[in-house]
């Protein structure tokens, strides 16, 4: 789940990037202060495994949607062999 708290004063953007490769595998849209995504399906299909990644977070410029700044963290996710798409995000706050 991504979560947009109600403290922050901008919407958000999500990225996720794999650092081994620098792939995009997921990428949100606006999501509007103090909402949330409950499940989000990865952009590609990832093999059974551990990936190391990076989400950044972007501030959105609520009038023209512009990236005004950005944070980033790492993050684990993990493919099961057991779990069919779509594949999803657990609970990021921001």
């Amino acid at each position: 789940m991504l979560v947009n708290e109600s403290i922050n004063n901008y919407p958000q953007k999500v990225q996720i990037v794999r650092n081994d490769t620098s792939e995009q595998i997921y990428e949100s849209g606006a999501i509007a202060v103090g909402s949330k995504i409950e499940r989000a399906k990865l952009d590609v299909v990832l093999p059974a495994g551990t990936y190391e990644c990076t989400a950044y977070f972007h501030n959105l410029d609520p009038e023209s949607g512009a990236i005004i700044g950005t944070a980033g963290v790492v993050i684990t996710i993990t493919v099961k062999t057991d779990f069919t798409p779509p594949q999803t995000i657990k609970t990021i706050k921001f």
